[in-house]
């Protein structure tokens, strides 16, 4: 990629909607910050005609590459991609996915670097919140290769912009979610997993907003999981063994139908009043039949659409994100809106 219309601002020290102006001969700029930006266009070689440059793409081939976690939300992310991969069909687009278990910084680390020695041309990235991905993160935009993160964020990369549920605001409504389904209290356990921050920060949210929510709800301890079938279904097993009376469960985590496959087998299957997040196959049928009470999701599929179309256009276009951080709308799902009434 070649020097963007951020970096011009960047290096002018002004707005990009001031380079803009520039660039169109428009008004509201200075005669000596006007030269001083004419100036830098010039040296820099930067491509102000994004037709031609869109032009020059159909001829020649973009390599993309997602870099994906292996948890239930890879799938949706995945379907989003195609959906804008086959809107650019035009043009002669290369997707490429590669993925990591969501504990292996170093193995995600090791592909983003390789993908930057190829010169890849853009990247959508779930990235591991760790210090290696972090320096490969940041090694990509000094070499002038644009990645939007998806999922899960990491401000300080140099990444072009986030796509992603708001976690705050998902955390709250659980907490109401949790409080309407147990009007009369009770005492409510929660499973989470330190593989990801975001996972954390909805249970740190969670039991935060908790007693906003509901004062007449007790907060049991938090039973820490890899995202594994093995470690989720034990998980399911020691929650309800430990808490033989438990009223309700709050999943921050993937790995939802072993856990409840557990408690299934325990002989609590919706007995509990169980929330967790997205709407993947298994849950929905989890919903229906009312092992769990609610699922809010950030549509993972939206995420991987809007993450690649952002990415498509800026390397096409030179259209820059409208914002730095764009969630995705935070849908909840009982089962009288999944089940197919006649």
């Amino acid at each position: 990629m070649g020097v963007t219309l951020k970096d011009i601002a960047e290096m002018a020290g002004v707005h990009k909607s001031t380079v803009d102006k520039v660039i169109h001969n428009r008004p509201g700029v200075s005669d000596k910050k006007r030269e001083e930006i004419k100036k830098l266009l010039e040296e820099t070689g930067y491509e102000s005609n994004p037709l031609a440059k869109a032009l020059n793409y159909q001829k020649k081939k973009l390599k993309v590459a997602a870099v994906l976690l292996k948890v239930d939300a890879q799938e949706d992310i995945k379907k989003g991609i195609e959906i804008v991969r086959q809107d650019f069909n035009s043009f002669n687009i290369d997707v490429s996915y590669f993925e990591t278990e969501a504990t292996d910084a170093g193995k995600q680390a090791e592909i983003i670097h390789s993908l930057k020695e190829e010169k890849v041309s853009g990247i959508v990235l779930q990235p591991i919140e760790s210090p290696v991905v972090l320096e490969a993160a940041k090694a990509l935009k000094e070499a002038n290769i644009p990645f939007v993160t998806v999922n899960t964020d990491m401000k300080e990369s140099g990444r072009l912009c986030f796509v992603g549920q708001n976690t705050n605001q998902s955390a709250r409504m659980m907490a109401k979610m949790i409080s309407l389904f147990l009007p009369q209290g009770g005492s409510v356990g929660i499973v989470s997993s330190d593989s990801m921050k975001v996972l954390q920060n909805r249970e740190r949210i969670f039991r935060e907003y908790m007693p906003k929510a509901a004062g007449n709800i007790e907060l049991k301890d938090t039973l820490m999981i890899r995202e594994t079938k093995e470690d989720a279904y034990r998980a399911g097993i020691d929650i309800v063994e430990k808490y033989p009376d438990l009223n309700g469960l709050f999943i921050t985590t993937g790995m939802v139908t072993d856990i409840c496959r557990a408690i299934r087998d325990k002989g609590r299957a919706g007995e509990m009043v169980v929330v967790c997040y997205e709407r993947y196959a298994g849950i929905e049928e989890l919903i229906k039949n009312g092992e769990v009470a609610c699922s809010v999701s950030g549509s993972p599929s939206t995420q991987g659409r809007v993450a690649m179309r952002i990415l498509f256009e800026y390397m096409i276009y030179a259209k820059e994100p409208e914002r730095d951080i764009l969630y995705t709308t935070n849908e909840i799902f009982i089962r009288e809106n999944v089940m197919d009434w006649e």
